[in-house]
């Protein structure tokens, strides 16, 4: 008679829990969004931005955006951190009290669009505080 052989499971779980493999290493985490500190007195509303038509663009974006990484998102500056100063210097929004030792940055809603969210990262976590359609929060000399 012959012998049956036994089937060596496979499965990468059971693997993991025998020792016989290492654990998967964690990639970063990915970016996620949160507006619980817009300020709406500085830039525009949620409600502004959907009647522009650029609140679709915004959540496309951030969809995109959401697929990477902070580190990702930073390098390949789908996100930008102003790490020289501490909020801009002629911006025309004022530092909301609330907010105090972060580093600000920005996100286009396109690679080459003049609107920009406006807010910091915090751990994994954009906090939008500005929507900006016309570029005030940094404006740039022409």
């Amino acid at each position: 008679m012959s012998q049956k052989r036994k089937k060596e499971r496979v499965d990468p779980a059971y693997l993991r829990e025998q020792g016989k493999r290492e654990a998967e290493k964690t990639r970063g985490k990915k970016v996620v969004f949160s507006m619980t500190h817009h300020v709406v007195a500085e830039g525009q509303s949620v409600e502004q931005w959907q009647e522009l038509g650029l609140l679709d663009d915004l959540f496309i974006r951030m969809k995109f955006v959401g697929q990477h990484s902070v580190q990702e998102a930073l390098h390949k500056q789908y996100i930008k951190q102003y790490t020289k100063v501490d909020f801009p210097p002629n911006s025309e929004f004022k530092v909301p009290l609330h907010i105090q030792g972060v580093t600000w940055a920005v996100m286009h809603l396109t690679d080459k669009s003049k609107e920009v969210v406006a807010g910091y990262v915090d751990d994994h976590v954009f906090h939008i505080v500005f929507l900006d359609k016309d570029h005030k929060f940094w404006p740039t000399q022409k």
